[in-house]
């Protein structure tokens, strides 16, 4: 028998199956996110502008890991859901255990790697003889526990397609409650600068992954982690890539271009300019997380009513997800521009050498704000309905023919203001890309769920007239 979580995403109403999972996603994300920006407040406190620095050159990497990580755990969400509306649950299942089993070999090889030529990677990637030293230290703890990082986050993707929302909340409050508390410890009554930063946050991703594997291991779940599942199914394999492969290029290109941004501040600036792209890309990512969360909530709505072919229920989840977002990206633009000053205050303190510098660079950067929710919204949309080629189309159009051109190009005539203008008029630009793929998308919608309504209407017709 279908579980009632998972029955309700096919008979409950839009607007509240919309908050039922939208705000438990945003508010944990939030609450997660909350220990990126603890660490750089209490590392910027603590340990100076130096060691924001080499936690910023360690972003990058982070990114273009997760790339790979989101890849998985997204992709087996999108598929399980899909599986789900099918009511085909031997299948789900398989993609669950075949999810883990990536994971572990992931994790496995990218430790390898990177434990051999962490300083030749982050050099590359940034770092300056300087700040070297606090960014391997730093990383290579972050690395050591990387399948923590995975697993709490990839497979609590899959919780999410199950229709459980509110476990999934609570595995993010938990790891980010809980690298909050060990940060102070770590820092401040220890005094272990960037490295307890690092410690403190691959103890609280372990924490989060054993409370998922309570929920597979503990009976709470409709899906079963089965033994004989942790494997790789070519034909599953094949779609969970195939349906993942949006998350991996949004990632990657995110890490892509955030690799090019620190270089770029560091050829046209100082670890000053690095320090201030770390306070920039921590708050600014807290900033766009409710939207990304309201992409995420209603991913398992419309993947699943999408297997269904209910077309009506997909056009009104994302079109409440545009309105949501659109609202959340708007109040987003006026905290960033209005509270600019206090940020790097906060982070910094008021005596700060650099904080004028990191005002000016942080109104820039933010300055088309407004406008940046259409385009995660409609991409997680087109990922849900297991179409990528459209939501790599406008990440691509963004990051790649747009963004890192623009990082390359106007530092050249501008300077580091060149590298700050980059981010609002490639935000702009897609904005006005996406609102046309929308637009279409939503006539299409439209289109199918006519025919349908014909279709049944002639079946009953003939139906009546026979009776």
């Amino acid at each position: 028998m279908e579980g009632k979580y998972v029955k309700e995403l096919g008979e409950g109403n839009i607007t509240m199956l919309m908050f039922k999972y939208s705000v438990p996603t945003i508010f944990a994300t939030i609450i997660n996110a909350a220990y990126n920006i603890v660490d750089r407040i209490f590392v910027g406190r603590a340990c100076g502008e130096d060691a924001i620095a080499a936690i910023t050159v360690c972003f990058s990497p982070t990114l273009l890991l997760l790339a790979v990580g989101m890849t998985i755990g997204v992709g087996t969400a999108t598929i399980t859901s899909i599986k789900l509306g099918q009511k085909k649950y031997d299948d789900a299942e398989k993609v669950l255990g075949q999810a883990f089993f990536l994971f572990v070999v992931f994790c496995i090889g990218v430790a390898l790697y990177m434990l051999n030529f962490m300083p030749q990677t982050l050099m590359f990637l940034g770092a300056t003889e300087r700040i070297l030293p606090d960014a391997v230290g730093y990383y290579s703890i972050i690395i050591s526990g990387l399948i923590f990082e995975k697993i709490s986050f990839g497979i609590n993707n899959v919780i999410r397609a199950e229709g459980r929302p509110v476990y999934a909340m609570a595995t993010l409050l938990i790891g980010g409650i809980t690298n909050v508390v060990l940060d102070y410890i770590f820092i401040f009554k220890l005094k272990m600068g960037v490295r307890g930063a690092a410690l403190a946050t691959i103890m609280a991703q372990a924490c989060g992954t054993i409370w998922v594997l309570w929920f597979y291991l503990g009976g709470k779940s409709f899906l079963k982690l089965r033994l004989r599942n942790f494997r790789i199914f070519a034909p599953l394999l094949k779609s969970m890539l195939s349906a993942g492969s949006p998350s991996f290029v949004i990632q990657f290109l995110t890490g892509l271009a955030v690799m090019v941004f620190v270089q770029q501040a560091r050829n046209y600036g100082s670890e000053s300019a690095l320090a201030i792209i770390g306070v920039n890309t921590a708050v600014i990512t807290f900033m766009f997380l409710p939207i990304v969360g309201i992409s995420m909530g209603i991913q398992p709505i419309v993947g699943y009513n999408w297997g269904l072919q209910n077309y009506l229920r997909v056009r009104n989840a994302y079109i409440n997800a545009i309105l949501a977002g659109s609202l959340v990206s708007i109040a987003g633009f006026l905290i960033c521009q209005f509270g600019a000053r206090l940020v790097f205050e906060i982070f910094l303190g008021a005596d700060s050498h650099i904080a004028d510098d990191g005002v000016y660079s942080f109104r820039i950067v933010t300055a088309a704000f407004a406008f940046i929710s259409l385009n995660i919204i409609t991409s997680g949309y087109f990922q849900s309905t297991k179409r990528p080629i459209f939501s790599i189309l406008i990440t691509v159009l963004r990051q790649v023919i747009l963004l890192i051109p623009l990082l390359l190009l106007l530092p050249k005539y501008f300077g580091i203001t060149g590298v700050w203008l980059s981010y609002p008029i490639s935000d702009f630009v897609a904005f006005v890309f996406s609102a046309y793929i929308a637009v279409r998308e939503l006539k299409r919608i439209n289109r199918r769920y006519d025919r349908q309504q014909r279709y049944f209407g002639f079946f009953f017709f003939c139906f009546y007239e026979e009776a």
